[in-house]
């Protein structure tokens, strides 16, 4: 509708601007040949009135006296019309109007009329000359007939493109229709399977394909929580039931006092019903870690491994001392881009587990190195065709399924390693027990920052690239600004010398306290 009106605007813009230069450009004529004539009027001396001659250009006309009269004696054989005489033609002939201009009608036949003053003779009086706008009134016509014309074969081109374009629109939006349509049955059935069809190379192909991706990714999501739910409910319904057991026989118990329960006995079912408690306690709270499923909120920033793997070692050795079980530490500066909570959590697991299954009075030994962390036991290790699987959820290994557990740490730890694009796996330990190997990304060296700065210059050898992230002295380890859990990293060995033979501060090995 727009180009259509814009269509009609400008053909009636053209036909207007041409009829205005068409009618100045008579005008200018017109009033050039009556002036010419005017000047060529000659008064007859014979004394026979008022004779006169002028050219006409082939024009009607005609004159007038000086009192604005038409002059009958004086009509040449050139004047076949009877021009009308207007006021305004009288006061041209009287001298009191410079000339005039208008369109007259006569027998049906339109003319452009002007009236001039005559030069001579002095007294007065007037020549009119009559142009026929036949011409100017044709070719506008034909003007017009063709804008018509243009006009009508445009606003029919506007209707075609608009039918055509919403052809081609419908046709292009197929698929946009298709996608549509399958995230409405995927809302109506919840059946996540109902992929859109994916055809050509274009946007809309990119944008079904990005919907497929999401519809899997969601179908994904759901399998592995109604897998958890499973799995969970299978590990939950075990304890539940022992628990339930012991709580209906101290009910009983309490019941009947004549069937009292022995003191060692009541005990002994006390201390199985808190076991239970915390077991519970245990496997829901890493239910809840591994349900979340999605993408951590936590930032990523830079961590040296080494106050990671020493604010883990510190948590677990109040656990571990109870055992008799003592915790040594041999951690290099190992810078890494990550989560804290989710690392230290992760080895967390890892020095947990060891101690788990390590004999009393036994050692967990915890190393650190270029991004790659290992925790070590004395224990009765991972049989090989096993260690591929400790790390799935709620899998218990052969030797393990006698002791308190859910199977959820190392999936913690699985998940928490594969967030930050690096790998664990399960080893034997050289003393027999098992040997986990988390390995992480090391840092990308960061120009701005100081301490990568060293490095990147070619500053530190590569025996002394780990002193950039080596925390610097202090007498107050709280204090110091490298220190996350208020704490120096402790070690079991010695730093390693440096090949220029200078001596640098190392941490001091490790003694578990009472």
């Amino acid at each position: 509708m727009a180009v259509a009106a814009a269509v009609a605007v400008v053909a009636g813009v053209s036909l207007g601007a041409t009829s205005i230069v068409l009618n100045q450009a008579i005008d200018d004529q017109l009033i050039e040949q009556a002036e010419a004539s005017a000047d060529t009027i000659q008064t007859n001396s014979l004394g026979l009135g008022l004779g006169l001659q002028a050219f006409s250009f082939g024009l009607e006309g005609q004159f007038l006296d000086a009192g604005g009269n038409p002059l009958q004696n004086a009509v040449s054989s050139w004047n076949s019309v009877r021009i009308p005489v207007d006021a305004a033609d009288a006061e041209v002939a009287r001298r009191e109007r410079t000339q005039n201009l208008r369109t007259i009608t006569v027998d049906g036949q339109s003319y452009r009329l002007v009236t001039v003053p005559l030069q001579r003779p002095a007294s007065g009086g007037a020549l009119q000359l009559a142009r026929p706008t036949t011409d100017v009134d044709r070719t506008l016509r034909d003007l017009g007939l063709v804008l018509l014309v243009v006009g009508v074969v445009g606003v029919v081109g506007v209707v075609g493109s608009a039918l055509a374009g919403r052809i081609v629109a419908r046709a292009a939006l197929k698929p946009v229709d298709a996608a549509a349509a399958a995230a409405e049955e995927v809302a109506r059935t919840q059946d996540l399977s109902a992929l859109i069809p994916v055809t050509g190379a274009d946007e809309i192909t990119r944008l079904a394909e990005s919907l497929n991706s999401m519809l899997r990714a969601l179908e994904a999501s759901r399998a592995r929580q109604r897998q958890l739910v499973d799995d969970a409910s299978h590990e939950l319904r075990t304890p539940l039931t022992s628990l339930r057991t012991n709580i209906e026989l101290l009910l009983r118990a309490e019941a009947n006092p004549h069937r009292a329960l022995p003191a060692a006995d009541r005990a002994a079912l006390l201390r199985d019903v808190d076991a239970q408690m915390r077991e519970l306690s245990g496997l829901v709270s890493e239910l809840v870690e591994l349900a979340r499923d999605e993408v951590p909120t936590e930032d990523v920033e830079r961590l040296d491994l080494a106050e990671i793997v020493a604010a883990a070692a510190e948590r677990v050795r109040r656990r571990a001392t109870g055992k008799g079980i003592r915790i040594e530490v041999d951690a290099a500066s190992s810078p890494v881009d990550g989560r804290a909570n989710m690392l230290e959590r992760a080895v967390t697991n890892l020095l947990d587990n060891a101690v788990k299954f390590s004999p009393p009075a036994s050692v967990v030994r915890v190393r650190t190195r270029d991004g790659e962390v290992t925790v070590a036991d004395d224990g009765p290790g991972i049989a090989p065709q096993e260690r591929a699987q400790v790390f799935d959820r709620f899998y218990r290994a052969t030797s393990a399924r006698g002791l308190p557990g859910s199977g959820l740490g190392l999936a913690i730890v699985a998940d928490a390693v594969q967030t930050h694009g690096g790998t664990v796996v399960a080893e034997g330990s050289p003393s027999g027990g098992a040997l986990l190997r988390m390995r992480l990304p090391p840092a990308i060296p960061d120009p701005s920052d100081p301490r990568d700065a060293l490095t990147l210059a070619g500053g530190l050898s590569a025996t002394d690239a780990d002193l950039a992230w080596r925390p610097p002295p202090s007498p107050d380890p709280v204090s110091s600004p490298w220190s996350r859990t208020g704490a120096a990293p402790t070690t079991g060995s010695p730093a390693p010398t440096p090949a220029d033979g200078a001596s640098r501060p190392g941490p001091a090995a490790e003694n578990p306290g009472p």
